[in-house]
């Protein structure tokens, strides 16, 4: 048997300008002429986990928690309690740093203080002489009005300090014996791991800037900047995989306006179990297809414009299908017009699209 291709006008443009004139055609081809063509067949299945679109992601604390910790005033690093590693409760101090601007607010307290118990004092008074018919009534509101200013003033200040380390025992030891003036502390907000520690001691650090980041020992998250027409098809609650691996996540945010500089975006997902991940690291994480069907090999389509064809293996040879394919990284999904385990060509298709459409013959 001998496979002649003929040279002829009216079937390439056919070939061109026709791709659906064939569909679900049978072409009548023995097991030798497969052999002897070099065309491979291979099962088809549906997707598993490592199936789909792949995207580089960044491991990130969970955005839930607070990830890293950053000095509210400018000054100098004046101590670390903890180092890299260290596990931290909620309320430890971490670090000291000593700063000309929250010896003003120190002092704003202090003030407040004094200016509360003078207030409170001249309402005591006033309100005996109100009693003896001494002042009026007036007068009485004026002084109680002046008292609630000079409280509300003393709380704004000592929120400030609280803002900045000082607990109550804190805040008693910088009334009473002036401990910790001229500098304030990083506190943890909860029970962590102190990841990492920016700056030693000595270094001058602006405000606002972060100084210690912290892990909370809750299982850590990815952020993945996707195509727009990937996360249409992406639902809360759907499972992601990292390539060559066992890990999976589930998908928990995802942004609803697309970054304009990149045309992507955003997605948040947990991973579902502890690893040995660290935060910052990039991993690679498939998407799988959001729909049911069948998983088509790249190099088992043919296509033709818009038209795409498989070539499956029946008892008789080969039978052309067109099928509607969706895209699913390197390969596709095909939901209907595919069964698992029915035999498809990923070797020689474009050999069968020859025959079908009549390029060449089995002689």
């Amino acid at each position: 048997m001998k496979l002649t291709f003929k040279k002829c006008p009216t079937l390439m443009l056919l070939a061109l300008f026709s791709p659906a004139l064939f569909a679900q055609e049978k072409i009548a081809i023995s097991d030798a002429d497969i052999i002897r063509m070099g065309i491979v067949f291979a099962a088809v299945q549906a997707p598993d986990k490592n199936a789909g679109a792949r995207f580089p992601a960044t491991i990130i604390n969970s955005p839930d928690s607070i990830a890293n910790l950053s000095g509210r005033y400018s000054g100098v690093i004046e101590q670390w309690y903890l180092s890299s590693g260290n596990a931290v409760s909620a309320g430890q101090v971490l670090a000291s740093i000593r700063s000309s601007e929250i010896l003003s607010v120190q002092n704003d307290w202090i003030a407040a203080i004094s200016a509360q118990e003078n207030a409170q004092f001249e309402v005591r008074k006033d309100e005996a002489l109100y009693e003896q018919g001494v002042i009026s009534q007036q007068r009485l509101l004026q002084t109680r009005s002046h008292l609630q200013q000079a409280m509300f003033a003393q709380q704004s200040a000592r929120a400030q300090l609280i803002l900045a380390g000082f607990n109550e025992a804190r805040l008693n030891a910088l009334r009473e014996n002036g401990d910790g003036l001229g500098s304030y502390f990083l506190v943890a907000p909860n029970t962590a791991v102190l990841t990492q520690r920016m700056g030693a001691v000595g270094d001058y650090v602006e405000a606002n800037v972060p100084l210690a980041f912290l892990n909370s020992g809750e299982r850590r998250w990815i952020s993945i900047h996707v195509p727009g027409r990937f996360a249409t098809h992406l639902d809360i609650g759907q499972t992601f995989a990292v390539a060559n691996s066992g890990e999976t996540l589930t998908l928990r945010q995802k942004d609803f306006v697309i970054d304009s500089s990149n045309q992507t975006i955003e997605l948040f997902a947990e991973f579902n179990n502890s690893n040995a991940f660290t935060t910052g690291q990039i991993i690679s994480v498939v998407l799988p297809p959001s729909r049911q069907g069948i998983l088509v090999p790249d190099r088992a389509v043919v296509h033709s414009g818009n038209t795409a064809t498989i070539y499956a293996r029946t008892n008789s040879g080969v039978e052309a299908r067109e099928l509607d394919l969706l895209s699913v990284g390197a390969d596709y999904l095909a939901e209907s017009g595919l069964r698992a385990g029915e035999m498809i060509a990923i070797q020689g298709s474009a050999v069968l699209k020859g025959i079908q459409l009549g390029l060449g013959s089995v002689e």
